[in-house]
């Protein structure tokens, strides 16, 4: 997340994932544990990220205010929709989105002339998206975020980057809360609704280590190289999960 400037769910939930597998649990709760445990990690490591861009003015607080009512609902939508489907077909759809995720990182430019749209529908839409496919996929959202805006907004990079990361925080606080709460059957000892606690409190406490040993790497290694790495370690990741 510190060296690629990702929330990280992408790594998170597959690792969850073969953790849970090996532990015994079905393919139907395992993936649902591993989203819900994924958000609970994502809401420990992006809290201090979150809180800087706000006490340095890069986001409109008033602005995030109103997107809460769209964020919410985003939420509760992803949540209870990864409760009604099968954790098969859910694994499928991360890795789908897994092959379109690395395919940008590997593709990534900046975008010579953006298609204007009106910028506070564009906002709105991006905040509910991005909150659905948060808690749909065990993802902050960030992604969606800087996609969507850096493409089709006039907002400068700054305020876009800031809000992508209080919009990350957020969207995983609120997946965690709904998570908790959720009907789930129980698989592991320590299991509160669909979170795992050990994995997520002992990942959390790793995340807070391994961000800034990534944010040091990013001024002192190939970037470039590194993120190719990366995006075809993705593609590998996104193959493994359609297709078994």
């Amino acid at each position: 997340a510190g060296l690629f400037g990702i929330g990280g769910g992408v790594l998170l939930v597959p690792t969850f994932l073969f953790f849970f597998h090996h532990l015994g649990v079905g393919e139907n709760e395992s993936f649902k544990l591993s989203v819900a445990t994924s958000l609970s990690v994502i809401t420990v490591s992006t809290l201090f990220t979150s809180g800087f861009h706000i006490v340095k003015g890069k986001v409109e607080t008033k602005l995030v205010i109103r997107l809460i009512p769209f964020i919410t609902a985003g939420v509760l939508l992803g949540v209870f929709t990864s409760h009604a489907i099968s954790g098969k077909i859910l694994k499928k759809f991360f890795g789908f989105f897994l092959l379109l995720f690395s395919l940008k990182l590997l593709k990534d430019q900046e975008v010579s002339q953006k298609t204007r749209l009106n910028e506070r529908v564009l906002i709105y839409c991006t905040s509910l998206l991005s909150a659905f496919l948060s808690a749909l996929l065990g993802i902050g959202g960030g992604v969606v975020v800087n996609t969507l805006l850096f493409t089709f907004s006039e907002m400068e990079v700054p305020k876009i980057v800031g809000l992508a990361s209080v919009l990350s925080f957020t969207n995983a606080f609120l997946g965690t809360v709904f998570y908790l709460t959720m009907p789930a059957k129980v698989t592991l000892n320590h299991q509160i609704g669909y979170i795992y606690l050990p994995a997520a409190v002992l990942a959390s406490a790793g995340s807070l280590i391994g961000s800034r040993i990534g944010i040091k790497l990013l001024h002192t290694v190939e970037h470039e190289v590194l993120k190719r790495f990366f995006g075809i370690l993705l593609i590998l990741l996104g193959i493994k999960m359609v297709f078994s």
